[in-house]
């Protein structure tokens, strides 16, 4: 009776927990990253750093655009590399949640089986 319990729990709902567990994981590199925002964000300036000024020449208005220019381009790269770590991450901990999913199936299983090929080869 306690054995069919623990394995109706283990099987059941310890099973959808450790999956709920593996999904908060991922929720929590989502919202540690904020990848909304870096994709909302992807080519705004970095930090805000936007120049404007007023009644300025043609040379000066080239010189701020491209020093605008550059402020995007660097919160584009660092957004870039920042995202690919994101999603580096997101994959190493899908891969070990998979991983400990596989190990939270089979492990009941091997304390079941390992015995009982145990004893059999004792005897062939």
């Amino acid at each position: 009776m306690v054995l069919t319990g623990f394995f109706v729990w283990w099987y059941g709902e310890g099973l959808t927990q450790s999956f709920q567990i593996i999904l908060a994981t991922a929720e929590k590199i989502i919202d540690f990253f904020s990848l909304e925002i870096l994709f909302k964000t992807w080519v705004s300036p970095w930090k805000n750093d936007v120049l404007s000024a007023e009644n300025i020449s043609l040379s000066d208005q080239i010189h701020l655009w491209q020093m605008n220019l550059v402020s995007r381009f660097v919160g584009f790269v660092v957004r870039t590399m920042i995202i690919i770590v994101a999603i580096i991450c997101l994959g190493v901990s899908g891969v070990l949640g998979g991983l400990a999913l596989a190990f939270w199936i089979a492990l009941p299983l091997a304390a079941v089986l390992f015995p009982i090929l145990g004893v059999r080869m004792l005897f062939t």
